[in-house]
């Protein structure tokens, strides 16, 4: 029994193979096999190569069409490689049979008698090299069968020319010619022609072997080319437009822009044309280490910077023109981080944003009366959060613009909290700061100073929608086969009125001149609206700055997150974003920011209305909607100390303190500032409506810490002028 079953298999073995060897055979051949390893070109918005997607294989691979080969490419490979490539099919019995003989009876290497078609087998599936070598004969002999099958001999010819590997991690004669000679396939000229084919047999071919096979080849070519007498003559052609490929040392301020595309996109076929400027790249990467230069005294190590380039055809949309990561991407250590992507501490730059968002949800408006004061805000069952301003000085009450524009910190914490933490923190996720990840009590009030952190390419968007009128961007970042290529989508976010109040409070020097001085880097010779930002310990230093042509953004601290001495964003990062702007309007018109739905008005300093003649004023911008009627009544004549405010600076009403039993109880003394009060006759200080407290001539007082419920009373003789309640924990 078990012989017959033996018999049987043996006869039905060779039938069963023979019929799995015709089905595979016989099986379709999917085209995109062959060009599965194909790699984009990303070229910079002049054209020029600056990098290329990634494949498995490591390689560079291009593919062109054969009809975009000159004539005699074809002619000198089928010459070279397989001269009865038209007449047999996929296999060449007389070649193998040479081949064969050669490898029995003689030690002279006659080559394997493969055909184009087999050898694009093993090109195609490398894999079968690595079974012994009868049976990857037959694996081949059946897969070029199934080709020519399946494929027609035009087909095969530009696969194998495509796909040939001829250079290091060169793949293809498009790809060489780009790499090794600097011009496309279809200018290729017969001796490159000759010479890429000698790099068929042997990529690294010295120069003598190059030679010999460059006049052997020319006696069979029936065209005539020049004798080879150096062969450095076809050696690597290092061309400028091409130099970012050869050498990619010289070009490394594009790498971070290459490596952030390659992970946010797959990379079809053929160009990829990248809105990135090589020319303004490498001058913004100029203008960053330059001034990085003259920061290394002050601790600083790096510095990334981003422009952002509006397109006056569309309403909705920016375009990434300039993208430095870091000083130098080939440093060791950090330089291959992309600062431009990295979150960080924001500083101040967010409070544009909340004030935008106060406004829109009717909370504030541009005059509205905030207060500069030293306040203790209760962070619900964890205790307190006691801000403080840059200067660590507090000024009183003041318009919400003068807060904006001098970057005020206390009046920020305060509209956080009027507006609520969980909703400021839901308009941030929604204008793209996903990377929030923890709870709205996580960031707490200091969400306002930007402790939730932002990258520099965030603030650049978002602060687009303030030059977009308050709609939100889509970055341009390139185009495939002339369709465009976005990051994000576009939204309204911002009103545009809104966005013009900002857009105009961040533009005025004077506004900002009491915190930042007559003269500093946030100053320009033309309209520019700007925000600095710095955040705790002096770790980040950021400026962003729009006008109606460009958002610039930079950056300035340490990887690390070492702290630098005492830099900050109007200083780091503005030096940078002013050199960038200077040499992006240097050829163009410096025409001055044109309102569409605002106007000037004049405001009382004091409460905020229509100011009178009476009024100490301030002039701002504001939407042309706004309502007239509310005019200030405070200031009547002679009444001078409503005029200029008499009342407390500090303690605020409801201000909190907290003792601190580990400490001396006298050197935990609360202090307690007057404003105004040389315009009282008499003045007098009330403590606890028990205790007189001294005062001195500006105002300054102080009171020992007691626990509980505290009230202070201020006195001009027997008329009472101000009041505040305070309490100690």
């Amino acid at each position: 029994m078990k012989r017959k079953i033996f018999q049987t298999l043996k006869i039905l073995t060779p039938a069963v193979l023979m019929l799995l060897g015709l089905g595979y055979v016989f099986r379709p051949i999917d085209l995109n096999v062959f060009k599965k390893q194909i790699t984009t070109r990303i070229l910079s918005k002049e054209k020029q190569i600056i990098g290329r997607s990634t494949n498995d294989s490591q390689t560079k691979q291009d593919w062109e069409s054969i009809d975009e080969y000159p004539d005699f490419v074809s002619k000198i490979v089928l010459l070279a490689e397989d001269k009865r490539f038209e007449t047999h099919h996929g296999i060449d019995l007389l070649a193998l049979s040479n081949s064969l003989y050669s490898f029995l009876f003689t030690r002279e290497n006659r080559g394997g008698g493969s055909t184009i078609t087999m050898q694009l087998t093993r090109i195609v599936f490398p894999e079968i090299r690595k079974y012994p070598i009868l049976f990857r004969k037959i694996i081949e002999v059946a897969t070029a069968l199934r080709f020519e099958l399946w494929m027609t001999k035009k087909e095969i010819l530009e696969a194998y020319l495509n796909s040939v590997s001829l250079h290091s991690n060169i793949v293809g004669f498009p790809s060489a010619s780009l790499q090794l000679f600097g011009k496309h396939i279809r200018f290729l000229s017969i001796e490159e022609s000759v010479y890429l084919t000698i790099l068929i047999r042997k990529n690294h071919s010295s120069d003598e072997e190059i030679k010999f096979r460059y006049n052997q080849l020319k006696e069979k070519i029936p065209f005539p080319i020049p004798y080879l007498e150096n062969p450095k003559e076809l050696t690597i052609i290092t061309k400028k437009e091409n130099v970012s490929e050869v050498n990619p040392l010289l070009s490394g301020e594009n790498q971070h822009f290459l490596n952030w595309i390659r992970v946010l996109i797959p990379l079809p076929d053929g160009e990829f044309i990248a809105t990135i400027s090589s020319q303004l790249n490498s001058e913004v990467h100029s203008i960053v280490n330059s001034e990085l230069e003259g920061l290394k005294r002050w601790n600083v190590g790096n510095a990334s910077a981003l422009v952002l380039e509006k397109d006056s055809n569309y309403f909705d949309e920016l375009s990434l023109v300039a993208m430095i990561g870091s000083k130098n991407f080939f440093e060791e250590g950090n330089g291959m981080v992309n600062g431009t992507l990295a979150f960080r501490d924001a500083g101040s730059t967010l409070k544009p944003l909340l004030y935008g968002y106060a406004i829109d949800k009717k909370y504030y408006t541009i005059n509205s009366i905030l207060s500069d004061e030293k306040f203790s805000y209760p962070i619900g069952f964890v205790g307190n959060y006691l801000p403080r301003n840059a200067d660590l000085r507090y000024w009183g009450d003041l318009t919400l613009a003068e807060a904006l524009g001098n970057s005020r910190n206390i009046p920020a914490v305060t509209a956080i909290q009027k507006i609520g933490v969980p909703n400021f923190y839901q308009f941030l996720i929604s204008a793209g700061f996903q990377h929030l990840k923890e709870s709205p009590s996580f960031y707490g009030p200091g969400l306002a100073l930007g402790t939730g952190g932002a990258s520099l390419l965030q603030l650049s968007r978002i602060y687009g929608a303030f030059a977009l009128g308050g709609i939100l961007p889509k970055i341009r970042l390139g185009y495939f086969k002339e369709e465009p290529f976005y990051f994000g989508d576009s939204k309204r976010i911002f009103s545009e009125e809104t966005s013009e109040e900002i857009k105009f409070i961040l533009s005025d020097g004077k506004l900002r001149q009491k915190a930042f001085g007559r003269r500093s880097y946030l100053n320009f010779p033309f309209p520019v609206s700007v925000k600095t930002g710095t955040s705790k310990d002096y770790r980040n230093s950021w400026t962003v700055a729009f006008n109606d042509r460009y958002v610039v953004a930079a950056w300035v601290g340490n990887f690390s997150g070492e702290k630098t001495m005492d830099v900050s964003g109007s200083f780091g990062a503005g030096r940078i974003v002013q050199n960038i702007f200077r040499l992006l309007m240097n050829d163009k018109p410096k025409s001055v920011y044109i309102p569409k739905l605002t106007e000037i008005r004049d405001f009382c300093k004091i409460t905020g209305k229509s100011a009178t003649k009476k009024c100490p004023s301030i002039s701002l911008r504001v939407r042309k909607t706004m309502n007239h009627s509310e005019i200030c009544n405070k200031h009547g004549e002679g009444d001078l100390s409503s005029v200029i405010g008499v009342g407390f600076v500090y303690p605020a009403n409801g201000q909190v303190y907290l003792y601190h039993p580990a400490h001396e109880k006298d050197k935990q003394k609360i202090p307690i500032r007057i404003r105004e009060i040389k315009t009282l006759k008499n003045p007098k200080l009330v403590w606890n409506q028990m205790k007189e407290i001294p005062m001195s001539l500006n105002g300054d007082a102080n009171v020992s810490i007691q626990r509980g419920k505290q009230n202070l009373e201020l006195f001009d003789g027997i008329e009472k002028k101000a009041s505040v309640q305070f309490e100690v924990k």
